[in-house]
């Protein structure tokens, strides 16, 4: 597979019924950070760099990955659906930052 990919564009992907979800490596590979964010339902994403403008209260986050994984009633699991985003910014919003798993080498 030697198409081209342009990071610049939003995309996501869909796992079919009782299909593994498959997301092209260049997405996924280097997301330094993961990303609590509180606020009426506190969620989670994984970016590449983030900053803080200078002089504002905005944070940018760079080559984000959220996913909407729900817990089934044995409390496992299934990634259905992840999209990627060039940057996003949060303005006035509470979040913490913490390394990756897979920087820390805590992975399980």
């Amino acid at each position: 597979m030697n198409e081209k990919i342009d990071l610049a564009l939003e995309n996501q992907w869909e796992a079919e019924p009782d299909e593994e979800l498959k997301v092209p490596l260049v997405y996924i590979s280097n997301l330094k950070w993961e990303i609590i964010v509180f606020s009426r339902r506190e969620f989670t994403f994984r970016c590449r760099e983030y900053y803080q403008a200078k002089g504002s209260d905005t944070w940018t986050f760079e080559g984000v990955i959220m996913d909407t994984s729900r817990r089934d009633k044995y409390d496992n699991v299934t990634l259905k659906r992840v999209t990627y985003h060039p940057a996003i910014s949060l303005v006035n919003v509470g979040f913490m930052v913490i390394p990756a798993p897979e920087v820390t080498g805590e992975t399980s």
